[in-house]
């Protein structure tokens, strides 16, 4: 009887081939996705540098570094790094990190390539990674009010004798007081508040409204706070001066030569962006309800007539199904019907339209010039926003609140005020007291740095008044025409 042979065709030696040609796709596929796409090739003095398609871009979320505007990404870093990658012709992602240490580390890890925020210029930095670009000069400062009698100012350090000064706990600020008490041999009068409770921006405001005599911030984030809080001095320094720079990796050299080479051409350009987050004035007008009242009724309604613009409003209106007077209201506090101003940030015309957005809708930055493409921009941004909160806050009334602190702010600083407020507690639904007062927490570190925050740092303040005067004046619109 024969024996029957059954033939497999995946022999050991067959598997072994098979075994080493998926060894070989599997390596293959592995060391594509780690290599970096070439952008640019570059020749700078005899260095040949090669920069990556795409440059992965660490900073912090700040009022000055980078932050998102009604839903516009800006910052004076920001925009130096959006400058550098257009004279490259290269692109850039930003990845947003909680601290200075945190994005060297990075660096050393190979998860970025440049922190494009401002590192100390220290030892501990510098043996680290190569320090390059713009060039910074800071040092803490101390912030008073300017009207106040003269003799009552701080002149220099010696003054602060018998003076009080709230900073936060556990900073830097904090232990800068404490030595410097120590040097002119005590008796400043020295108040730490919980970092989670207040921020820079809230000393600030509190020193500007008169709650406390004096706080101490580092004199960027001072000069940039000038620029909303006119009326503080910022003048009397209480630490030596800190010098700061971008930084690459140490195996970046030529990046860090395209920097430094980049950033000396640009200084004079650096000057108007400088002024743009440091010197231009972004004052916010904390009216009182009653205050507000009072503006509305200084104006006239003749006919019934609210502005010039009513016939496009009226027009909207019908197209939208939108009352045509919320969205004169809008107009009203965006640019008291102004349709040729620009905002320090870039919004433009009668409905104060960013340029992104403007885009987004098939028009040009100029057109929002015009007051019916301008007009046309806001109803459609208003009715995309209805649709993103119309399952979030079922309510049409209440959702009109989360449209309008929208509108202002951008959804996604909005969207991570509910998420705030759903993990604190709060009434998500609601934006009275609730959803406002989530929103407010994001100036915090210790909020804008929580993991259920997408958006990072945001300044409600303005959006919070503006959800006010704009609901204000709505009412007073219907009440009289």
């Amino acid at each position: 009887m024969k024996t029957i042979q059954t033939f497999y065709p995946f022999n050991k030696r067959y598997l072994l081939v098979l075994f080493a040609i998926a060894f070989l796709i599997i390596l293959n596929l592995s060391s594509c996705q780690c290599r970096r796409s070439k952008g640019q090739e570059l020749n700078l003095d005899g260095m040949h540098v090669e920069l990556p398609d795409t440059l992965r871009v660490g900073m912090l979320n700040s009022p000055t570094t980078y932050f998102d505007y009604r839903g516009t990404p800006m910052g004076y870093d920001y925009e130096l790094m959006e400058r550098f990658s257009k004279f490259y012709g290269v692109q850039f992602k930003v990845e947003v990190g909680g601290t200075i240490s945190e994005m060297i580390q990075w660096l050393d890890d190979g998860k970025i390539d440049i922190v494009a925020s401002p590192v100390p210029v220290t030892t501990e930095f510098q043996d680290r990674a190569i320090l390059c670009g713009p060039r910074n000069v800071s040092s803490q400062v101390l912030v008073q009010k300017t009207d106040v009698p003269k003799d009552s100012m701080v002149k220099d350090v010696t003054d602060l004798v018998g003076r009080t000064v709230t900073v936060q706990d556990d900073s830097k600020y904090l232990y800068r007081m404490k030595n410097l008490n120590e040097e002119i041999g005590g008796g400043i009068r020295i108040v730490p508040l919980a970092k989670d409770t207040v921020s820079d921006d809230d000393l600030l405001n509190m020193v500007w409204k008169g709650e406390i005599p004096l706080t101490v911030v580092d004199s960027d984030v001072a000069e940039a706070a000038l620029s909303y809080y006119p009326g503080l001095d910022i003048s009397v320094k209480v630490s030596l001066e800190q010098y700061s720079r971008w930084a690459v990796a140490p195996k970046m050299n030529g990046l860090a030569k395209a920097l430094d080479r980049w950033f000396a051409d640009e200084k004079d350009n650096e000057e108007e962006l400088f002024k743009k987050y440091y010197r231009l004035s972004k004052l916010e007008i904390f009216d009182t309800p009653e205050e507000d009242l009072d503006d509305l009724k200084s104006m006239t309604f003749a006919n019934g007539q609210i502005s010039p613009y009513d016939h496009i409003f009226k027009e909207a209106g019908k197209k939208s199904g939108l009352d045509w007077r919320l969205i004169a209201a809008i107009a009203y506090v965006e640019s008291n019907f102004n349709a040729e101003i620009s905002s320090w940030a870039g919004a433009l015309g009668l409905m104060q339209v960013m340029p992104r957005t403007a885009a987004a809708h098939g028009y040009t930055a100029e057109e929002m010039l015009n007051p019916v493409k301008c007009v046309d921009v806001a109803v459609k941004t208003l009715g995309d926003l209805d649709r993103i909160f119309e399952k979030r806050v079922p309510d049409p009334e209440e959702r009109a609140k989360f449209i309008l602190a929208s509108y202002n702010a951008g959804a996604g600083h909005v969207i991570d005020a509910i998420a705030l407020a759903n993990k604190y507690g709060l009434n998500a639904q609601v934006w009275d007291d609730n959803v406002e007062t989530a929103a407010m927490m994001k100036s915090k570190p210790a909020y804008y740095q929580d993991p259920v925050v997408k958006n990072g740092y945001f300044r409600a303040t303005e959006t919070v008044n503006f959800v006010h005067k704009v609901q204000s004046a709505y009412t007073y619109f219907k009440d009289r025409t």
